[in-house]
């Protein structure tokens, strides 16, 4: 995936949030995430490459979406 968008972001002061969850289909995938996406320790995660198996990532900004703080929500699930 090179393209993400994120549209419909309420304004700056209030909270929006979205969970994304990734199936693999048993080829290794990757995402180039916007650099709006702050992960933990500044490290996107690597996708779980394993068929059927699942990712799942939360995203919240309370900025109307100039940042985002990303979470993994589960991985290999």
């Amino acid at each position: 995936i090179t393209t993400l968008t994120v549209s419909n972001v309420a304004s700056s002061g209030n909270v929006s949030l979205f969970t994304l969850v990734f199936t693999a289909d048993g080829t290794a995938r990757s995402v180039t995430w916007p650099g709006s996406f702050l992960w933990p320790s500044a490290t996107a995660p690597t996708l779980t490459s394993t068929n059927g198996k699942k990712d799942a990532f939360t995203f919240f900004t309370t900025d109307g979406g100039t940042n985002w703080l990303a979470f993994v929500s589960g991985q290999n699930l």
